[in-house]
C-alpha cells in the first residue's frame, strides 16, 4: 500500500494530465503562430528534417533535457521512453525481446554514423530514437529500432572549456559514486582546422557484497573521445575521430535469492589403491528454514540487508577495452548534382574476464573457475549520395554498405582451472562420475582431472579449454530511398516514400574444444553460411498544415544477420533441450506495419503510433541445464501490437509537462518445446505498459534562474522466463519510481544542480529469473534498482 504522500503525488499528476490533455489544442489553435513554434529537427532518414516531416514515430532528446534529468548514459534515457523497456540495460522496443535471454540484440545503436554502442551522453547533441525496423537505412540488427548518439563537433571559431563532477549517495551502498567530465574545444587553424576532446572517468562501487570473500561490486570506467574537424572549404569538410573506452568490474549486480536446504561436503582418506589417491564421501550440512544462501555458508552477520548479501567461493571481473578509430567526409554541391558522404570506421575490443564455475560444476567443493579471452576487430564503410533539392518535390538517397568483424587464432579464448591440490583433484575427478576414467581415458594414463590436464595441457590446474581458429562475418548492402510530394492548395501535401536494401551475408567460424567437458580425442568444428536477400520500405504521409501536423502509414522491414554456435559439447548431447542445437542459426525478419499522427502547435506537442509487427524465426538463447551452456536456435514466430504516446505541453510560466506512455501486447505465436514455451504466452522483459510523467518549472530563486523538476516512471510486471516458476521467481512486478531535481545557475558560468532519484525508496526489482525451473541450489537472479540516491553536480564552464 502506497503512503499518503505518494498516493497525493500520483492524483496531482494525473490531474495535471487531465488538464492538459483536455485544454491543450484549443489552447494553441487561437495563439500559436509560425514565430512560437520549437522547431526540432533530426537526421533518421540521413538528412535534416522536422520530427513532424518524418514518417515514423522518432523521439529526439536535446542536450538541454538531459542535463536537466541527469542521464548519464543511455540506460538512463531508455526506461523513460514510450514503448520501451530495459530491465537488464539492453533496449528493448516495441516487444520484441526474442526468447529467455537477458539481454537480446533487437535493436542497434549508432554514435554519430558509425555502428558503435557509446552509451555516455556527456557533451552530445542529442539522442535520437527510431521505432521499428530500420532496414533501409540503418541495415542489419535494427529489427526493434535504432538509438542514435549525436556528439558535438569542433567548433573553428571559438575556444570552449567545460568540466563537470557529481558525488552520488545510494542507500545500503557502502561509499560514494563519483564521476568526472571534461570537454575542450581548441580551434587550430582559423576557420580551418579544429580540435575537441572529451573525457570521462567514474567510480562507482555497487550493492551487492560476496559474504565468501567480503568482495563488494565495483566498476571502474573511462573514456576519451578526440575529434579534428578539416574544413577545407564551403563545400568539404572532414571528420576524424579517435575513441578509447575502458571498463573494469570487479564483482556481481545480481543478487541471489535462492534458499538452499543444505550445503554438501566432502570427507576424503587417503587410498593408494584408489585411482584417485583418496576415497571420497560426502555429506550434508542442512541450512536452517528460510535461509538464505549466504547467511547459510557465510553466518553472514552484517548490518547490510541480506538481500544484498551473497556467497560464492570466487568473485568475478571482467575488463573490456575498446579502441576506435572513425572518418566522416562531407563533399557538399559535387558537380551541382548530389552532395556525397563517406562514414567508416576500424575498431579493436579486447575482453578478458572470470567465470566461477565452483557451484555449477562442484557444488562448491570444490573451486572450478573460466578465464575468458577474446580479441575482435571490426571494419566498417558507409558512402551515400542525396540530392541538392534540384527538382523541388523529389529527394532521394543511395547509398553501399560494408561492414567486416573477424577474429584470428585464439588458443586460450577459454581455459578452465580447478584447485590442483591432491585432495581437491580427487573429490572433482569422483565427483563428475560421468566420467569414464579408468576405462575410457585410463588408455592414455589418465585416472583423474589432474593428470588429463598435465596430458593435454601441461598443467595439473586445467581440465578444459576452448580456441577459435579465426572466424569472420561480413555484410555487404546497396540501399536507396526516395520521396516524392505531391502539393495541393487545399488540403496540404502528401508525401510518398519507397525505399529497398540488398544486402549479401557470410560467415565463417572454426572452433576446437578439448578436455574434461569433450570426447577424449577432442574435436574442431566448421561451419559457416551464405544468405542475401532485401528489405523494404513504403510509407505515405499527409501535411495540412505548414509542417505543424502530419499523419503517415507506414510498412517497412528488418533483418538481423545469423551466424554460428559453438559445438555442442560432450557433456551437453543428453540434454533434453539440445535437440534443437544446430551449427548455425538463420537471419530473423520482421514486417512493421504502423499508422502515426504527430503535432506541434508552440505550446503543445506530441506523436502518436499504432502499430502490428510479424516476426519469422524468431532468435532464442535456449539453456541447457544439465551441462550449463547455451546455444542460439530460429524457435519461433511471434506477434507484437502496440500504441505509443509522446507529448509536452508548455504552460504559462515557465512550467512544462511531459507525457509519455505506451501499450504493448507481444506473444508467442508458435509451441517452442526448446524454450518451454506455448504459443499464446507473453514475450519475455515485455511490460504491458509503461508510462513517464515529468513536470519542470522555471523561477527566480534568491535571485538565480533555478529549474525544478519532478518525475514519475510506471512499468508494468513482466516475466523473465516463458516457463515461469509458480513461485513468482521469474515475475518482475510493476513499479513506480519518483525522482526529484532541482538547477540553480549561480552566474553565467557556474551551474549547480541537486539530484533525488528514488524519492520515496521503493523497492524495484527490474529483473528476476531462476537458472533453473525446478530446485534451490541454483541461482535465483534478482537485479535491483536502486534505492533512494541523493547527487550533487557541479558544472562549470571556463569560456
Amino acid at each position: 500500500m502506497h503512503t499518503f504522500n505518494q498516493s497525493l503525488l500520483y492524483t496531482a499528476l494525473a490531474g495535471a494530465l487531465s488538464i492538459t490533455t483536455s485544454t491543450g489544442l484549443a489552447a494553441d489553435e487561437s495563439s500559436a503562430t509560425d514565430d512560437n513554434v520549437e522547431v526540432i529537427t533530426v537526421t533518421s532518414r540521413k538528412r535534416v528534417e522536422t520530427i513532424i516531416e518524418v514518417p515514423m514515430n522518432v523521439s529526439s532528446i536535446s542536450a538541454l533535457e538531459i542535463a536537466d534529468r541527469n542521464l548519464i548514459t543511455k540506460d538512463d534515457l531508455q526506461r523513460t521512453l514510450a514503448g520501451a523497456a530495459s530491465p537488464t540495460g539492453v533496449l528493448i522496443l516495441r516487444g520484441l525481446s526474442g526468447g529467455n535471454s537477458a539481454a537480446p540484440s533487437t535493436t542497434s545503436s549508432f554514435t554519430d554514423d558509425i555502428p558503435f554502442n557509446f552509451v555516455d551522453l556527456y557533451d552530445i547533441e542529442a539522442v535520437e530514437v527510431l521505432r521499428g525496423p530500420q532496414g533501409t537505412l540503418w541495415g542489419s540488427n535494427a529489427i526493434g529500432g535504432t538509438i542514435r548518439v549525436i556528439t558535438k563537433k569542433p567548433m573553428l571559431d571559438t575556444f570552449e572549456l567545460n568540466t563537470s563532477v557529481q558525488a552520488k549517495s545510494t542507500q545500503n551502498v557502502d561509499g560514494t559514486n563519483l564521476q568526472a567530465w571534461a570537454a575542450i574545444n581548441l580551434p587550430l587553424i582559423e576557420d580551418t582546422l579544429a580540435m575537441r576532446v572529451t573525457a570521462h572517468s567514474s567510480h562507482k562501487p555497487g550493492t551487492i557484497v560476496n559474504a565468501a570473500t567480503g568482495t563488494q561490486r565495483k566498476v571502474e570506467d573511462q573514456y576519451i573521445r578526440s575529434q579534428f574537424l578539416w574544413q577545407l572549404n564551403d563545400d568539404t569538410s572532414v571528420n576524424f575521430s579517435y575513441y578509447n573506452v575502458q571498463t573494469s568490474t570487479v564483482g556481481t549486480r545480481i543478487a541471489d535469492l535462492s534458499r538452499p536446504t543444505g550445503r554438501l561436503f566432502a570427507n576424503t582418506t587417503e587410498n593408494p589403491d584408489s585411482i584417485y589417491g583418496y576415497d571420497v564421501d560426502y555429506g550434508f550440512s542442512p541450512c536452517a528454514e528460510g535461509q538464505s544462501r549466504a547467511e547459510c555458508f557465510g553466518n553472514v552477520s552484517s548490518s547490510r540487508p541480506s538481500k544484498y548479501m551473497i556467497w560464492e567461493s570466487l568473485d568475478g571481473w571482467l575488463k573490456d577495452e575498446t579502441n576506435l578509430f572513425s572518418l566522416s567526409a562531407n563533399f557538399d554541391n559535387v558537380l551541382n548534382f548530389a552532395d556525397v558522404t563517406y562514414a567508416g570506421s576500424y575498431r579493436q575490443n579486447r575482453e578478458d574476464s572470470l567465470d566461477n564455475w565452483s557451484r555449477l560444476d562442484m557444488a562448491d567443493m570444490v573451486k572450478t573457475w573460466i578465464i575468458n579471452y577474446d580479441k575482435t576487430s571490426r571494419l566498417t564503410h558507409e558512402f551515400r549520395i542525396q540530392d541538392i533539392g534540384q527538382t523541388e518535390n523529389l529527394k532521394w538517397t543511395i547509398g553501399a554498405f560494408y561492414d567486416k568483424g573477424w577474429r584470428g587464432n585464439i588458443p586460450n579464448s577459454q581455459f578452465q582451472y580447478h584447485e590442483s591440490d591432491p585432495r581437491s583433484i580427487a573429490i572433482f575427478s569422483d565427483w563428475n562420475d560421468w566420467v569414464d576414467w579408468e576405462d575410457y581415458w585410463g588408455e592414455l594414463g589418465v585416472f583423474n582431472v589432474g593428470q588429463l590436464g598435465e596430458y593435454w595441457y601441461g598443467d595439473s590446474s586445467i581440465n578444459y579449454n576452448l580456441y577459435y581458429n579465426g572466424s569472420y562475418s561480413v555484410e555487404k548492402a546497396l540501399f536507396g530511398e526516395a520521396s516524392y510530394t505531391i502539393r495541393t492548395d487545399n488540403i496540404g501535401s502528401f508525401e510518398l516514400t519507397a525505399g529497398i536494401r540488398y544486402f549479401d551475408l557470410e560467415d565463417y567460424a572454426s572452433f576446437g574444444y578439448s578436455g574434461i567437458w569433450e570426447a577424449r580425442e577432442g574435436r574442431t568444428v566448421q561451419s559457416q553460411g551464405e544468405e542475401s536477400g532485401n528489405r523494404k520500405k513504403v510509407s505515405i504521409a499527409w501535411l495540412p498544415d505548414s509542417g505543424r501536423m502530419s499523419v503517415y502509414a507506414l510498412y517497412s522491414e528488418g533483418y538481423r544477420p545469423g551466424g554460428n554456435n559453438a559445438p555442442l559439447a560432450n557433456a551437453c548431447r543428453n540434454d533434453p533441450f539440445a535437440e534443437g542445437y544446430q551449427e548455425r542459426y538463420t537471419s530473423d525478419s520482421i514486417d512493421n506495419y504502423e499508422i502515426g499522427y504527430k503535432m506541434n502547435t508552440g505550446n503543445f506537442q506530441f506523436s502518436s503510433a499504432i502499430y502490428q509487427i510479424n516476426w519469422s524465426d524468431v532468435w532464442a538463447s535456449v539453456y541447457m541445464p544439465t551441462c550449463g551452456f547455451s546455444y542460439t536456435a530460429n524457435a519461433a514466430k511471434a506477434r507484437s501490437r502496440g500504441f505509443e504516446w509522446e507529448s509536452k505541453y508548455s504552460f504559462a510560466n515557465d512550467l512544462d509537462l511531459v507525457f509519455n506512455a505506451s501499450y504493448t501486447d507481444a506473444k508467442l505465436l508458435d509451441n517452442v518445446p526448446s524454450l518451454q514455451a506455448e504459443a499464446g504466452q507473453n514475450m519475455t522483459q515485455v511490460p504491458k505498459y509503461n508510462a513517464y510523467i515529468g513536470l519542470d518549472k522555471g523561477l527566480n530563486l534568491f535571485g538565480k534562474q533555478t529549474f525544478v523538476r519532478l518525475d514519475l516512471e510506471a512499468y508494468g510486471k513482466y516475466n523473465s522466463h516463458f516457463n515461469a516458476r509458480e513461485d513468482g521467481t521469474d515475475t518482475s512486478d510493476a513499479y513506480r519510481r519518483v525522482n526529484l531535481s532541482g538547477r540553480m545557475e549561480l552566474n553565467d558560468n557556474l551551474r549547480l544542480s541537486v539530484f533525488i532519484n528514488n524519492l520515496f525508496d521503493s523497492e524495484i526489482e527490474l529483473f528476476r529469473q531462476a537458472r533453473t525451473r525446478s530446485g534451490s541450489t541454483n541461482n535465483l537472479n534478482v537485479l535491483y534498482a536502486d534505492e533512494r540516491s541523493v547527487t550533487m553536480r557541479i558544472d562549470y564552464t571556463f569560456f
